[in-house]
């Protein structure tokens, strides 16, 4: 699966919900927890400490 900038490359069910890695155009891996019901709380790892062109972040 592609968004404008990130691709998704692995996509995991868990016991808490589903956990996707996707890749941003620039190459930086990010990692999200997709909670399983409305209660629980998202998570999200990786993303961006300097400022990336093609996605903003």
């Amino acid at each position: 699966m592609n968004t404008d900038t990130h691709t998704i490359v692995s996509r995991h069910t868990t016991s808490e919900g589903v956990v996707v890695w996707s890749r941003c155009a620039c190459g930086r891996l990010q990692m999200a927890l997709i909670p399983y019901g409305a209660r629980g709380k998202g998570l999200t790892a990786g993303g961006h400490d300097f400022h990336c062109p093609r996605c903003g972040g």
